[in-house]
């Protein structure tokens, strides 16, 4: 049988193989040597199913060819690896003969996210857990479009201790599932609230460290993620900080091209020039999304971490907006840290996002054994305008990916300017900023509406 988008397997429904011939899986990929009869394409529209013995070992896998479910047989080892390969490839159905389904971990707008186990292996994984409820309520395709863009983002980005992994992809009759490994720890916002106290100087290098090893991963294969925030980031032990993977990459895109403009991200975090863009002299221009972005969403994380305070003290969303927009905040010396810390707090949150350090000079100064001595003058009762003169940069090139938010405008009660556009799914984001943060697990956004208790028959995950 052949598997296209790349990939190929045997011609017969009995499974026979001595040799399996691995190459990467964005090229060819041979496994057995019999020509090929049939095909199935890996990609988000197919399906795989599977049976398994006694002992958990799958003994055949299944296949729509013409309208009908065709199965095939083979040892169990080489099945196990095709499994394997095309995990987070293609939908799988049959969630409930793998895992067996316990604890609630989180809810959010569009999805809820459960504690699962293996049975053969007994580990413990996260299942995000989408609704097609809610991705069916919305006519257009959108919603799913953003489903599919999350997961061809999760899927492309390569291993990496600090980001999460996507591990498999399962389709019941009532949900998507996507799986991820399961991070014991809380989310930075939690750990931070609930130490007490400022961190020392190496823990606190420790944790910036880690946020642009990881982001630098992103970047280098040109991945925006659009929402660094500290509710996005997870300690994957409880109370250990050595050790964090950023997540959530549902508003993440590819820098390989234009994207239709939508203010994106968590008041607070989000980038000047994005709440920008429409009052500048640049708005004919196309806005271009760029890596600093992040950047700047690291600069406030860090200083969160530097001062248990956020950078922009607000009691309502107008105000907030506004202090984020203008980048206002009290620009200081914090004492309790090195100049280095500082030289890169105030790096990271430059106004000028071609001023604003990337991962590398951020790293670099990090790593530094030297470096030059700078002013920063001691303002601790006024704020300060940092804003500059700034051009949108337009020397990139693109490709265009399915993923596109839509648009709609802020609602008039919000009190900001009626004319920015925001995706509906951070709305409730926008009103509730500050609120006390969800545990990493359960920063997820989620329709609570749409959601049921499962009663696929493929599956039978029930909380």
């Amino acid at each position: 049988m052949e598997i296209d988008d790349q990939k190929t397997y045997n011609s017969e429904q009995t499974l026979l193989s001595t040799v399996i011939k691995q190459q990467n899986l964005d090229q060819r990929e041979c496994i057995l040597e019999h020509p090929a009869k049939y095909q199935i394409e890996l990609n988000l529209k197919g399906q795989i199913s599977w049976k398994l013995a006694d002992d958990h070992k799958i003994k055949e896998f299944g296949v729509k060819y013409n309208n009908k479910l065709k199965w095939f047989t083979g040892i169990s080892e080489q099945l196990h690896q095709l499994k394997h390969l095309i995990s987070n490839k293609i939908f799988m159905t049959g969630i409930s003969i793998f895992y067996s389904s316990h604890e609630l971990l989180g809810t959010g707008a569009s999805c809820k996210v459960i504690l699962i186990k293996d049975y053969a292996t007994h580990l413990c994984y996260a299942a995000k857990c989408v609704s097609k409820d809610y991705i069916r309520k919305k006519k257009t395709s959108d919603r799913f479009d953003r489903l599919v863009n999350e997961i061809e983002i999760l899927r492309s980005l390569k291993s990496h201790p600090n980001l999460i992994k996507l591990q498999e992809l399962y389709e019941g009759e009532n949900s998507y599932y996507l799986i991820f490994d399961y991070l014991e720890g809380e989310t930075l916002h939690k750990y931070i609230k609930n130490s007490g106290h400022l961190m020392t100087e190496p823990i606190v290098r420790s944790i910036l460290q880690q946020l642009l090893l990881g982001i630098k991963m992103c970047h280098q294969q040109n991945i925006i993620h659009r929402d660094m925030k500290l509710e996005n980031v997870v300690l994957t032990k409880t109370n250990k900080p050595e050790n964090i993977k950023i997540i959530d990459f549902g508003l993440a895109i590819f820098n390989t091209q234009n994207h239709p403009f939508s203010i994106c991200g968590t008041p607070g975090y989000i980038a000047p020039e994005i709440l920008n863009y429409e009052d500048n002299k640049y708005k004919s221009e196309q806005f271009i999304y760029t890596p600093q972005i992040d950047m700047f969403g690291i600069g406030a994380m860090l200083y969160r971490i530097m001062t248990r305070e956020p950078l922009f003290n607000a009691d309502k969303t107008k105000e907030l907006l506004h202090k984020n927009q203008k980048c206002l905040f009290i620009k200081r010396t914090i004492s309790q840290y090195s100049y280095i810390l500082n030289q890169i707090l105030y790096g990271l949150l430059e106004f000028n996002p071609k001023k604003r350090y990337s991962a590398d000079q951020a790293l670099e100064l990090l790593q530094s054994q030297q470096i030059n001595q700078i002013t920063l003058k001691h303002e601790s009762n006024r704020n300060i305008n940092l804003q500059q003169e700034f051009q949108i940069p337009t020397d990139l090139d693109f490709i265009q990916i399915p993923y596109l938010f839509p648009n709609r405008k802020i609602k008039k009660e919000m009190g900001f300017y009626h004319s920015y556009h925001i995706n509906e799914d951070i709305m409730q984001g926008f009103r509730k900023s500050y609120l006390p943060s969800f545990s990493i697990r359960q920063s997820l956004d989620v329709d609570h509406d749409s959601l049921k208790e499962e009663t696929d028959r493929d599956q039978v995950l029930e909380l």
